[in-house]
């Protein structure tokens, strides 16, 4: 490999494929092209290709002086949104075939009676029941039929099953029953598949972990053909750097490691930008924050508190639910290209369905007449029709004004301008109830807290969605903010998540008992991050937790100094867990045992991070480019002088009063009337906002 010159993030949206190259003498680069749901990997192709141009060198040119490629990919989790994963079979134990369909008594709609079940990804009929069975503490009660396997296998075969899911109870306990099935398996079959719930999610809950383990071998096939065709291509282009794939924890894995467990990578998409959403923190010393990513076809959010994102032990996706710890990321169908309809009964809806990258808007001028959210902003004069992605794409207000008068104003008897901003207050309404799930249903009040603002749309729409939640500040990448989840991809750290079970109450800790298995657990993260180049490492540990008799777990940061654990660390994590509790659920129970059902250790694999800029000019230019008509609530109507900006033409310590519109290449800051807008560093403006 020639000279490390580059280091690139890449992600794929639903609409736009991003990525970010950080050059080795400080520079930041910047691309936006159309993704390609069919094949993600020619969005990424024409994404790089589009980076080299403009270094002036030939695509083989600039990925030989790559170092590395960071990949945020959504393959894994469309694979469970459209259902066109592996054929996947199940092998559980003898009477246990059913756990699957029996389920949590969890549904998304109380009140709908006639529910109908998730769609099966692996039917009944090739749900496979062997004899075997392991006790609670692990014993061997009746020992594993090695025949029931090779049958079960067998009639897995007449089906052309791909992938097998092994789940027997307490597994996690003594694997020998599953790695004895997978010998079996691969004895049979080479090329089959196979996900063994110890490996995936080694804790106690027979459902979560046979659910888990079930989408691990549903979406991996898939996943690692991806990655490794991903991966082919790339060295095919002179590309012989360290290659990366962002995982749903926050942290970069190899691809090896990606391909061999797919289901770390299920929500993985947007886990970029809340690690760069951490940095822009930390760059304003604000620790408290949330952030709030709308690209063109979802809204994701995430509370950051002390400059440490929030975890989720488990979620759902397509109705399954995946217990692997994710950065807890509330998303919903409200971006720039969600669709604004009038349902049967005259009322207006905004989004889930998106207008996605092809057709797209109706501005787009792509085929799309349908109206999107960004036909409303153009509608407003939010968004301006020349200063698209830098002035590449022209957008065509007349059809995003034909599109909403024709599917929105019509339906409820109103104007044009009417309808656009009645789908702009819908969709922020969406989005501001978003923000509430991770906030104030998890005990937090978002006034205490500042918004990062991003993706192509956020600093569009982040000023209003303050004024709804009483926040007062909202913080927005300079430079970045619309690729701001790649160029959270590139600054990563690699991070190697392990978990085991452990039962224990509070009044009965063998400590040593649990360093032993802290130690064990540690050595297997190392040994996983052997190879990857890293300038040094840090452990963290966590504790599942909860009172007697209660049936969900808290996760709880623990006090084990590179992997240790003492007495008194012990007792610090107790009361850690006891006021955690009270944050969450409004009341904490010290003098009542506490029960330790697993341990989870985060190995994380520091790397130096590249220097940053943001593209801002030291120019004389002036950075007041013109003005345009602005729809703006509060005063009535359009204001046909609003001020427009060139925000990196802006020296630091600059400010803006609203009314104004700040452009930059790749999105746009509305500031209202009530708000006005610094530049208070290089790298972050700054939105105050009156409540």
């Amino acid at each position: 490999m020639s000279e490390a010159r580059y280091a690139v993030g890449v992600d794929v949206g639903g609409t736009f494929t991003d990525l970010v190259a950080l050059t080795a003498d400080g520079r930041t680069l910047v691309a936006k092209v159309p993704s390609t749901p069919g094949d993600q990997s020619v969005g990424v192709v024409n994404g790089l290709q589009d980076l080299a141009g403009r270094e002036k060198l030939d695509l083989p040119e600039f990925l030989g002086s790559c170092g590395y490629l960071v990949h945020g990919t959504t393959v894994a989790t469309n694979i469970m949104l459209e259902f066109n994963g592996a054929r996947t079979g199940v092998i559980t134990t003898k009477g246990f075939r059913d756990i699957i369909d029996i389920r949590r008594n969890y549904k998304e709609t109380d009140f709908d009676i006639r529910l109908p079940p998730p769609t099966p990804i692996a039917p009944r009929r090739v749900r496979k029941a062997v004899e075997e069975r392991v006790d609670y503490a692990g014993g061997v009660l009746i020992p594993l039929n090695e025949d029931d396997v090779a049958r079960a296998v067998d009639e897995l075969k007449t089906f052309d099953i791909e992938s097998v899911a092994v789940c027997y109870l307490f597994s996690f306990l003594n694997p020998s029953h599953e790695l004895r099935t997978r010998e079996i398996i691969l004895e049979i079959d080479p090329t089959m598949h196979v996900s063994l719930s110890h490996e995936v999610l080694p804790r106690v809950r027979e459902f979560e972990r046979f659910s888990t383990t079930l989408v691990d071998a549903y979406v991996t096939p898939g996943l690692s053909r991806y990655l490794h065709q991903l991966e082919d291509k790339l060295r095919g282009l002179n590309f012989s750097g360290d290659l990366f794939v962002m995982a749903a924890n926050g942290g970069m894995v190899s691809v090896e490691q990606g391909s061999r467990q797919g289901v770390q990578l299920v929500l993985s998409g947007p886990a970029g930008g809340i690690v760069a959403g951490v940095e822009v923190g930390k760059i304003t010393g604000i620790k408290d924050i949330i952030t709030i990513d709308m690209g063109g076809t979802s809204f994701d959010t995430c509370l950051i508190s002390d400059w440490t994102p929030t975890v989720a032990g488990d979620s759902w996706l397509s109705r399954y639910r995946i217990a692997i710890p994710t950065l807890d990321i509330h998303p919903i169908g409200a971006g720039g290209g969600s669709i604004a309809s009038v349902d049967e009964a005259g009322r207006l809806r905004v989004g889930p369905e998106s207008a996605g990258a092809i057709p797209g808007p109706a501005c787009y001028g792509r085929g799309g007449h349908l109206p999107a959210v960004t036909d409303a902003d153009v509608c407003l004069g939010l968004i301006g029709t020349s200063s698209f992605l830098g002035g590449a794409m022209k957008l065509d207000r007349d059809a995003a004004l034909e599109a909403v008068e024709t599917h929105v104003a019509k339906g409820l008897g109103l104007d044009v301008t009417e309808a656009a901003a009645g789908i702009v207050r819908m969709v922020n309404n969406n989005m501001a109830n978003g923000i509430r799930e991770v906030s104030m249903k998890r005990g937090h009040d978002p006034r205490d807290f500042a918004l990062v603002a991003f993706g192509g749309a956020g600093p569009v729409h982040a000023g209003r969605l303050a004024e709804q939640l009483g926040v007062q500040t909202v913080l927005i990448p300079r430079g970045q903010a619309s690729v701001l989840s790649a160029f959270g991809d590139v600054l990563s750290d690699v991070r190697i998540s392990k978990a085991r079970g452990f039962y224990a109450r509070s009044s009965r800790v063998d400590v040593a008992e649990l360093n032993r298995l802290l130690e064990a657990t540690v050595a297997d993260a190392m040994a996983e991050i052997e190879g990857i180049s890293v300038e040094g490492t840090r452990i963290d540990v966590s504790f599942e937790m909860h009172y007697k008799l209660q049936t969900h777990e808290i996760m709880v940061p623990a006090d084990a100094e590179g992997g240790h654990m003492t007495e008194a660390g012990f007792a610090a994590t107790l009361d850690r867990f006891h006021d955690i509790h009270e944050r969450l659920y409004t009341f904490k129970k010290p003098g009542q045992e506490v029960e330790l059902l697993g341990i989870q250790v985060d190995l994380w694999g520091l790397r130096t991070r590249p220097s940053i800029s943001t593209g801002a000019t030291s120019s004389n230019e002036d950075p007041y480019v013109g003005t345009r008509a602005v729809y703006f609530e509060e005063l009535g109507g359009f204001k046909d002088d609003t001020p427009v900006v060139a925000g990196l033409r802006l020296e630091v310590g600059a400010g803006i009063h609203g009314p104004a519109i700040v452009e930059e290449p790749h999105t746009t800051i509305v500031v209202a009337p009530s708000m006005s807008l610094s530049v208070t560093d290089e790298l972050v403006y700054t939105l105050a906002v009156e409540v």
